[in-house]
């Protein structure tokens, strides 16, 4: 059984709104991928620990989704269906490649809906766009994320989106060091976990282990990101 984790809690390592969304996943190498997003509800805990949503906002979207179950199932696979196209176009373009025709008119739709439920309005700063003005449909929640993806494909920073150097990982981030080296998406995890590995192959080659139980048994190779996943 796949482990149960909190959209609400996830490391947001990719630097831009987009990018953390199709993030929502565990590990994009791995066979169960480990789902974030798996209800609703879900999205609208993903959505307010983004900040893009107020508490006052996914409490009423939570109500408005126990009232209307069936919009709630169709906002949450419209969710899905935006992660994994907006995923494929950004993966194929920092490939040096051109993204498919058919993804680029998925996204084309779900922006042109998005642009048609928002609006411009006057703050104290000057004038921004609202995304969020209109919350008769409940995929509404959706719309900073759609806005998110269009500026970034559109600006420069589309040259410093890169992927997760660790194969089982996959997580989009945008490289903003000064020579633009960053190889992980998060030190603290892939990073440190690729430092363990070439410490230990390191040490097995210099230091052959001997073939008695109490001398194989006090190494341990570190744990594949598909091997944590299982756990």
């Amino acid at each position: 059984m796949s482990k149960k984790r909190d959209a609400g809690s996830i490391k947001l390592s990719g630097g831009a709104l987009c990018l953390d969304f199709v993030n929502t996943v565990h590990c994009y190498g791995c066979t169960d991928l480990g789902e974030y997003l798996n209800t609703y509800d879900d999205l609208v805990a993903w959505s307010r620990h983004v900040g893009t949503i107020t508490d006052d906002e996914a409490q009423k979207a939570s109500h408005s989704a126990n009232s209307k179950p069936g919009e709630a199932r169709s906002a949450h696979r419209r969710a899905i269906g935006l992660r994994e196209a907006v995923y494929r176009i950004f993966t194929i373009i920092l490939e040096g490649q051109s993204p498919a025709r058919e993804d680029l008119a998925v996204f084309n739709n779900y922006l042109s809906e998005a642009m048609t439920r928002s609006q411009i309005v006057k703050t104290q700063d000057g004038y921004h766009w609202d995304m969020t003005a209109n919350k008769e449909k409940l995929d509404w929640i959706l719309n900073p994320v759609i806005r998110s993806a269009a500026d970034l494909l559109v600006s420069e920073e589309i040259r410093q989106v890169k992927r997760c150097a660790d194969p089982t990982c996959g997580w989009l981030f945008l490289d903003t060091s000064r020579n633009r080296s960053r190889r992980w998406c998060d030190m603290s995890d892939c990073g440190n976990r690729a430092k363990a590995s070439r410490f230990y192959k390191k040490n097995k080659n210099s230091n052959p282990v001997s073939s008695s139980p109490k001398a194989s048994s006090s190494l341990s190779k570190p744990k594949s990101k598909i091997e944590r996943h299982l756990l």
